[in-house]
């Protein structure tokens, strides 16, 4: 593995938000369940479209499922990749909600990449975002089943935590998440340990928006440009509360990397290109209430 910047991750207690445009993937008709007969048909056909395109992908995925394997040989955990290339990846925190395909519709206007955190408990309402994220290239992991402090909990409740989100995921018919962060990124040796006994890797970050205390949305993008850096693993959210802050600065921020010359690519693409340092995590951390 190439010698990446090992940067320490404090605790961050997390509160998630998000927003964002309907575009043609209508969140509206999502959250109230499709009722009509014509809007059911249509959300199908969308979900098959996406499906077919997913399968298109499997090669793809597969290649970065080993890059993510390879990690996990060096550490179990990472904040952020190497400085080899001028990337970094845009994350998003506790969707699927009706703020998620307003930010994939941002997303596919500038042509950049992002890895979801999703809650599994989100995507019985909200299975289709999720589906158009794999199918445009984007990156589905593992936030838990309902944003529960793993610290406080056994480690067969860990357990049930991960297995339940990744079974909502690969439920419809989406790949297995190999990434997974813990909630309000408490984490400790017990929960890595977990996450690495499920074949997943720990992610967390190295640069945070602090989307979830609101700052308006140009302070929120001036933020990420005067802190980036080459491998940086960005924190944002696109459910949990009202992301309306982060779907508006999320164009002022792919257009500003952009011009500083950044790509903006998914997690597992980020390690394929940037190999992270190892020793990124050294030990018990305790969350912050």
């Amino acid at each position: 593995m190439g010698a990446g910047l090992a940067v320490a991750v404090g605790s961050i207690a997390i509160v998630a938000v998000s927003v964002g445009s309907p575009g043609k993937w209508d969140p509206q008709q999502l959250e109230q369940g499709a009722a009509a007969e014509k809007p059911k048909l249509e959300l199908a056909e969308q979900a098959r479209a996406a499906a077919a395109v997913i399968e298109k992908r499997k090669e793809a995925i597969k290649a970065e499922n080993a890059a993510i394997d390879a990690v996990l040989q060096q550490t179990p955990i990472i904040s952020q990749a190497g400085p080899e290339n001028k990337e970094v990846a845009l994350t998003f925190d506790d969707g699927p909600s009706t703020y998620t395909p307003g930010i994939l519709d941002t997303l596919k206007k500038y042509h950049a990449s992002a890895t979801f955190f999703t809650l599994g408990n989100q995507i019985a309402e909200f299975p289709l975002p999720l589906q158009r994220a794999v199918a445009e290239g984007h990156t589905v992991a593992n936030h838990t089943w309902d944003h529960q402090d793993l610290t406080q909990l056994r480690p067969k409740e860990i357990r049930g935590e991960l297995t339940e989100a990744n079974d909502a995921v690969t439920g419809r018919n989406l790949p297995e998440p190999k990434l997974f962060r813990p909630p309000y990124g408490a984490v400790n040796d017990l929960i890595v340990a977990e996450a690495r006994r499920a074949g997943m890797l720990t992610v967390m970050w190295s640069l945070d928006t602090n989307d979830y205390e609101l700052p308006t949305p140009e302070a929120m993008a001036a933020q990420v440009l005067a802190e980036v850096h080459p491998g940086a693993i960005i924190l944002m959210h696109d459910g949990g509360g009202d992301r309306t802050t982060t779907s508006v600065a999320l164009p002022m921020m792919i257009k500003g990397l952009r011009k500083a010359g950044y790509k903006m690519v998914t997690v597992p693409q980020l390690l394929l290109d940037n190999p992270p340092a190892a020793e990124q995590y050294t030990g018990q951390r305790t969350p912050v209430a």
